[in-house]
């Protein structure tokens, strides 16, 4: 019997307790040992950066006047720098003292700036300043490690590895399709902290209130400012047969755009233009389609169109046979639309052997084929947007970042469709220093309206799989190489991203499958992601290759016991269906298909808790989640292949609990399970599965490294220990007006979480709180148990200056008795049934 989802009880909300302290901040880094040096040796260092500078003063204003004689187009009036500082204790925003405007961040302390002051008056001061011990920061230049002189820094740090292959080689009148992105961005003052011993309540409320007037007027100043740098652009760009494709595309401290232009244009901006600082070649995203196909039969079917209120997944792809006996009754036709140039109303699939759309839709509307249910009732729509034209490549007029736009305000705005697939990747992995900007518009997007993207990790070539393993590499081995990681833009993090796994084993006496049933296929990409991130975070059938046995050219190929069985489009001949499909393009869309399960059983219910929910019903392979959890199989598997039953029921022996809500920095919401006597007496020794997953989401932004520069705030969980009363846990985690002496257990013990947020407890070389979705889980005896199990959702700060700013976000928690020895629904539901009143201080 299925039964459903209980609410979380018992929300408590209240300032968080640090452990730096009330009111401290965590402790800082020590400086590296280079900085101590400079400050030793300090006549060397402050000389060295006073000679640099004067070189880069100099050698930039010799080229301004070359641009002058030679009628160049005119430059804002900047000037580029490329520095290295102290990693450790230099924030980057720290720039401004010296008269620099932080452009970009980038790896190992290096970063992009550009000054205003042609003269860099500012820099040279703190240089002197550093050289006397003047001022209270007069050693701060020790933390400036270097300014680097010259050029090639700019094409080593700016261009994409594949244009940076090809530098050399570029025409000055050969045309380039090119994706460039431009930093804007106004620094807005810290929020003000409230000294409670010198300014009242009241006075503080004052200084809040002149805060947000001034936040207010930069937001205005940093419009101003976008709109000023994209008619600076476009003037230097026009002399060089230039074109803007697209429009241009906004973040929080960037704006970037694709254009033409030609190869001398090209090379004049990369290397002159000063608040450029990324440039990429368009890439035609052309996706792979299956090789072998194989006729399969079907009977008819008695197929009923959903309901008219039922959800929505909007298929983002290369076009749906939409008159598809399988397809037909479930396609919103009405809501179609085609993004390649000609008829908008042409969205037919006419990718070559059986389509690329047509199968993903299959894979949404039908969990398995052959259908065995009839007359069948589907549940959900298809929405058909085509963006890949007959070739399965995306044109260079198509702009992602600007097409997710377009996408979702056309599709959630009119037609509040909330989950989008797009099997849709680069051929090669994510860019690893900072965030791209076509996954960054997809989290702009999911910050900015109720939705969810499920993409795919991508995948492999077939002659790169064939390539490791003649080199001997094993598999799956070669799946764990760099070159193996996600593709662009699945380093998404606000997404869901999903990785394959072989849905089945062959072997003959010529060839057999690279991967066992439920393995990795041979092909799927793997994390980790974007800085130690978990990606992917799902895993889904997507079929696999068969290669030689004995062969030394260990040829590889299909057969149908490891391929997919999908709809496929009839447009150019051939079946209906065929058992032909691999890829982790077909994966995703199963992981899209659960989601819209669950917004149609829980339609006014977030998209952050429909991703808690299937992320929360993730688990790994049963033999390998009996082993010792490892960071290879997190790498290989995230958390695991969903189960549409435990993402939307349970069941005797399974209960889970959700919560919805929203913190604010420096804030902690308490929530609180009930667990029954009969479920922990120390006589028994029932396994129980404690299961807990966070999701929230917060505005990115594109021009610094690491996680928590890239959200404007961010959220973790923490739960209650074994032993520790709700009123020790809550003490533990809030700040209290009036503290309350509690008596702690002396037999308190950690959770042995599997993957942990802690460098010394569960998975090494990863951290939980480094994503947005953060599931856990531990295996204990229910004697250890205690009469309450308390989690805490806290916020906290991240680029976003203002601290009243919320972070949505969705949390589940689960508990099973994995070897069905106890019912533990009902007992839980009974202890927990009673609603008590909402605490917040």
């Amino acid at each position: 019997m299925a039964f459903d989802h209980l609410p979380l009880p018992f929300r408590l909300t209240n300032p968080y307790n640090s452990p730096y302290g009330p009111g401290k901040r965590p402790v800082v880094n020590d400086p590296d040992e280079r900085t101590i040096k400079n400050r030793e040796n300090r006549k060397a260092h402050g000389e060295g950066l006073n000679e640099k500078s004067n070189e880069i003063i100099g050698y930039w204003q010799d080229n301004l006047k070359k641009r002058r004689e030679l009628g160049l187009p005119e430059l804002p009036e900047a000037l580029p720098l490329f520095l290295q500082v102290d990693p450790n204790v230099f924030d980057p925003d720290r720039l401004r003292s010296f008269g620099i405007d932080v452009i970009s961040e980038e790896e190992d302390g290096f970063l992009i700036g550009a000054s205003a002051d042609l003269n860099l008056g500012t820099l040279k001061d703190k240089i002197e300043k550093f050289l006397k011990e003047e001022g209270k920061f007069g050693n701060t230049a020790a933390q400036l490690w270097d300014i680097v002189s010259g050029k090639q820094w700019r094409i080593d740090r700016i261009l994409s590895k594949e244009l940076l292959a090809k530098w050399d080689e570029i025409d000055d009148s050969e045309l380039f399709v090119v994706d460039i992105a431009i930093a804007s961005h106004v620094h807005i003052p810290a929020y003000p902290n409230w000294d409670k011993d010198k300014i009242s309540k009241e006075e503080y409320q004052e200084k809040i209130a002149r805060w947000e007037a001034k936040r207010d007027a930069f937001q205005i100043e940093q419009d101003e400012l976008s709109m000023q740098r994209q008619g600076e652009l476009e003037a230097f760009i026009q002399p060089y047969q230039a074109s803007l494709l697209s429009s241009y595309v906004e973040s929080a401290d960037s704006f970037s755009c694709r254009m033409e232009i030609s190869g001398k244009g090209l090379k004049d901006l990369v290397l002159n233009y000063p608040y450029l600082f990324e440039v990429e070649e368009y890439d035609d995203l052309r996706q792979a389609v299956a090789l072998d196909e194989g006729l399969v039969d079907h009977s008819k079917l008695e197929i009923f169109s959903p309901a008219q209120e039922d959800p929505n997944v909007c298929v983002i792809d290369s076009g749906i046979q939409e008159n598809h006996a399988l397809l037909e009754p479930g396609i919103a036709t009405a809501h179609s639309i085609s993004y390649i140039k000609g008829d908008p109303d042409d969205t037919a699939d006419y990718v070559e052997r059986g389509g690329h759309g047509t199968r993903v839709a299959g894979a949404v509307l039908h969990d398995q084929l052959p259908i065995t249910q009839n007359p069948l009732q589907l549940s959900k729509w298809v929405q058909n947007a085509r963006v890949l034209d007959k070739d399965n490549k995306m044109p260079p007029y198509l702009y992602p970042p600007d097409l997710v736009e377009e996408l979702v305000g056309r599709f959630y705005g009119e037609y509040n469709t909330r989950v989008f697939n797009m099997s849709i990747t680069s051929k090669y992995g994510y860019i690893t220093t900072r965030m791209s900007k076509w996954a960054e518009a997809i989290d702009q997007e999911q910050w900015n309206e109720d939705i969810v993207f499920v993409l795919p990790s991508g995948n492999l070539t077939k002659e790169t799989i064939h390539n490791y393993l003649l080199g001997d590499t094993e598999y799956a081995g070669f799946l764990l190489e760099n070159k193996s990681r996600v593709a662009n833009p699945s380093q998404s993090l606000l997404s869901l991203t999903v990785g394959s796994v072989s849905h089945g084993h062959y072997e003959d006496e010529d060839v057999k499958s690279i991967a066992q049933k439920d393995y990795p296929s041979s092909f799927t990409r793997t994390g980790l992601g974007i800085w130690g991130s978990i990606k992917p975070e799902l895993v889904e059938y997507g079929g696999d290759y068969v290669v030689e046995k004995e062969s030394e050219e260990k040829l590889l190929s299909q057969r149908q016991d490891t391929s997919l069985h999908l709809v496929r489009s009839t447009m150019h001949g051939g079946p209906a269906t065929a058992i032909d499909g691999i890829g982790s393009s077909f994966s995703a869309p199963r992981v899209a298909s659960i989601l819209s399960t669950l917004e149609s059983l829980l339609p006014k219910e977030s998209a952050l808790l429909y991703k808690a929910l299937v992320i929360q019903s993730a688990r790994w392979p049963e033999d390998i989640f009996k082993k010792q959890a490892t960071l290879n199989y997190l790498r290989l598997y995230g958390y695991g292949m969903p189960n549409l039953e435990r993402a939307t029921s349970n069941n005797d022996h399974r209960v889970t609990l959700t919560g919805t809500g929203s913190i604010v920095p420096k804030e902690a919401d308490i929530y609180e399970v009930k667990l029954p006597e009969s479920l922990r007496r120390p006589g028994d020794s029932y396994d129980i599965l404690i299961e807990v997953t966070l999701v929230f989401k917060a505005k990115p932004r594109r021009t610094r490294v690491g996680f928590r520069s890239y959200f404007s705030g961010w959220a973790d969980w923490h739960s209650s220990n074994f032993g520790e009363s709700s009123e020790a846990f809550k003490q533990r985690l809030l700040v209290s007006e009036e503290p309350v002496e509690v008596v702690r257990n002396v037999n308190e013990e950690k959770i042995p979480w599997t993957i942990n947020d802690r460098a010394n407890a569960g998975i090494r070389d990863v951290k939980l709180n480094n994503n947005v979705h953060q599931k856990d889980w531990a295996l204990v005896k229910s004697n250890k148990l205690t009469e309450s199990f308390g989690i805490g959702v806290v916020g906290h700060a991240g680029w976003d200056k203002d601290l009243k700013q919320e972070i949505p976000y969705a949390i589940a928690v689960s508990f099973e008795a994995v070897n069905k020895d106890i019912e533990i629904y009902n007992r839980i539901r009974v202890q927990n049934q009673q609603q008590v009143q909402i605490e917040i201080y």
